[in-house]
């Protein structure tokens, strides 16, 4: 597969846990592209883009959850 087919670029919609609630909302973009020795895996892209949101919120991945999911 041609890595230019490979490469994709993806718009999500988030919630983050507090307080027992998932109450914070928000958006993010994620340019994901596998490569020959690591092929495209779903579970990978949504773990990455989970821990990208937790890093940038200042939570734990774990609390955050992905709501809509959608390729660009």
């Amino acid at each position: 597969m041609d890595s230019a087919d490979s490469h994709h670029f993806y718009f999500a919609d988030y919630e983050i846990l507090v307080g027992g609630r998932f109450c914070i909302r928000g958006q993010a973009t994620l340019d994901y592209a596998p490569t020959d020795t690591t092929p495209f895996d779903p579970a990978e892209l949504v773990e990455r883009l989970r821990r990208r949101i937790a890093d940038e919120r200042g939570v734990e991945r774990d609390e955050v959850r992905i709501r809509h999911l959608s390729r660009l």
